[in-house]
């Protein structure tokens, strides 16, 4: 295990990773920490500042400057950015006389040279012989490097009794089976349920996140450093759900719990922007890059691939839409986007521009084969319903697919079926698809047309809708045409998907306003969303990830502001032309 986190703190990266490891370690040990990394804010040398007691000695302040992987010549005091040599520097002659609080004058100091890796051979003498020249009577050096963080990480964060000798075995299991992300992932959430079984309070609930978290960044810098981040990204989803599951109920938004939670948070974004920057985003420009990068010759593969990337997709840039909502909302831009803000809006229109991209240069996203590929379909059009830019794109999209659905159950071809897993696609793909009682049986409920028919009434495809109306009439009487709405259970069961949850509402009307005043009415009578915690708490993107990681049916309350801006132009457009003909 210590050769795992060792391996581990190598690979991070000084910003926002290894220093954000520390704090927590440091608070695990029994130490106070009164500084910690804080973007913009200069601290004169020190990343990270504690007070307290490693050993039985007295109390003691401990100073951190922190440098990512081994510590070279460069790093050391040479051209890399903030080498470390100056920033010891600065500590002494700028931060211990000035920025140290008054209540810690009195104490001894140690300065602590802090990275993930070894100290180079090449310029030990010049490390050691800098701490000796600058030991005085009330300073000290230390070296905290990959060895000694790992041993503390595991006496401290991943010690016997609270990550058992089982969960470290599963943990091994999961990095050694990187090259199998499902079954990888799958021990990972074994050991994510085990680490959090018997967390029931506030301090057990923080402690139990953390570990998880400490584990997760290990799975994370291994996927890494071997080129595949689907482990991580799946494990990433679950262990987020799972932690918003136990600490929902102690969340403030301030008190140790919710720091635990915002910690895991954080690297959630960090696993998804760097698969979706890695993976996805330069390549979705490029026509059947995704859809070859399957490496499979079966359409089934290929086409299951696209939509789960479709919804992995939409699913980040509905957590940068709500980052950017939460920012205007904090600091409105009456005199322009601050620089935070422009960047978020940057990057969600990235995001959206790749969707509209991906969907271009992979035609299959117009052929779902699933009927619960709605749910990844919903999940991009939720969000490109808040982009007027790409208004034609997403009319255009969906006439296409209104139109392959149709054709293909009309043709006998790949229609959608109820079924999700690749054995019953390839058994559908082989069978005689214009059997009558096996059409049928395939077809016999579904959320699909009933999400197509809302958006082409909400993007004005009259037309499309109409002919889709007539589809469902003629060729779908059999069909149980559906949508899925969470009810008085679902916040309970919706973040660990330990249960079954939800309330269905079934004859769903296929004409285009009576859809409308459907969902509306279903919304407005359904409240339990709005009581879930992560509604109340300001985390919505929560409930989209776990729909697409449980696959449940994305709630159509989320397009009530859409809904509520069609209706109010709809009426405006009526008054005005009550108005002309007067």
């Amino acid at each position: 295990m210590k050769l795992i986190l060792k391996q581990y703190l190598a690979s991070l990266k000084e910003r926002k990773e290894l220093d954000a490891v520390l704090p927590d370690l440091l608070s695990s040990m029994g130490m106070n920490v009164f500084i910690s990394p804080t973007r913009g804010v200069k601290e004169y040398g020190v990343d990270i500042a504690a007070v307290g007691r490693l050993t039985d000695e007295e109390e003691k302040v401990y100073l951190f400057s922190v440098k990512s992987g081994n510590l070279t010549r460069d790093t050391w005091n040479g051209s890399a950015d903030q080498a470390l040599r100056p920033s010891l520097d600065e500590i002494q002659d700028s931060f211990v006389p000035s920025r140290l609080p008054p209540q810690h004058k009195d104490k001894k100091i140690v300065i602590c040279l802090c990275f993930g890796g070894d100290v180079n051979s090449g310029i030990r003498q010049e490390v050691s012989g800098y701490e000796q020249r600058n030991t005085t009577d009330n300073i000290t050096f230390e070296e905290w490097n990959g060895d000694k963080l790992s041993e503390l990480i595991q006496q401290h964060l991943l010690k016997e009794e609270l990550l058992p000798s089982s969960s470290q075995a599963l943990l091994r299991k999961s990095l050694a089976l990187l090259e199998e992300p499902e079954t990888s992932s799958q021990h990972f959430s074994l050991l994510i349920e085990q680490v959090m079984s018997n967390a029931n309070d506030a301090d057990s609930v923080a402690s139990s996140i953390t570990r998880i978290n400490v584990c997760l960044w290990v799975l994370y810098s291994w996927c890494r450093d071997g080129g595949n981040l689907e482990a991580a990204y799946l494990s990433s989803e679950q262990a987020l759900l799972l932690a918003w599951d136990k600490a929902k109920e102690h969340y403030t938004g301030r008190n140790k719990t919710s720091k635990s939670f915002d910690s895991i948070l954080e690297t959630y974004q960090q696993i998804t922007d760097c698969y979706v920057d890695q993976c996805l985003i330069p390549y979705v420009g490029l026509k059947y890059a995704i859809s070859h990068a399957v490496q499979s010759p079966s359409s089934i593969d290929v086409n299951i691939k696209l939509f789960d990337v479709l919804g992995r997709l939409s699913v980040k840039g509905h957590w940068v839409l709500d980052a950017l909502i939460k920012s205007y909302t904090a600091n409105p831009p009456t005199d322009g986007e601050n620089q935070e803000q422009e960047l978020l809006r940057l990057r969600l229109r990235e995001i959206t521009k790749s969707i509209n991209l991906l969907v271009v240069n992979n035609p299959l996203l117009l052929s779902p084969y699933k009927d619960s590929q709605a749910i990844d379909l919903a999940l991009a059009l939720t969000l490109l319903s808040n982009n007027s830019e790409l208004d034609e794109f997403v009319k255009s999209w969906l006439s296409e697919v209104v139109n392959m659905c149709m054709f293909a159950f009309d043709s006998n071809g790949m229609y959608p079926i109820i079924h999700n897993s690749f054995e019953r696609l390839l058994e559908h793909q082989n069978k005689d698809r214009a059997d009558g009682n096996y059409k049928n049986k395939v077809t016999e409920a579904s959320i699909l047309y009933p999400l197509l028919t809302v958006f082409c009434s909400l993007y004005g495809l009259n037309s499309v809708s109409q002919e889709l109306e007539k589809f469902a009439t003629d060729k779908l009487a059999h069909c149980t045409l559906q949508y899925w709405y969470p009810n008085e259970y679902s916040e309970k069961f919706m973040y660990s998907n330990s249960d079954m949850h939800g309330s269905a509402s079934t004859n769903f009307p296929m004409n285009n306003d009576l859809a409308i005043e459907h969902i509306t009415q279903e919304c407005d009578s359904s409240d339990s969303f709005k009581k879930m915690s992560a509604a109340v708490e300001g985390k919505l993107p929560l409930l989209l990830t776990a729909c697409r990681c449980y696959r449940y049916p994305v709630p159509f309350h989320f397009l009530e502001g859409f809904i509520e801006d069609i209706l109010n132009a709809t009426s405006a457009a009526s008054e005005l032309s009550h108005v002309e003909t007067q």
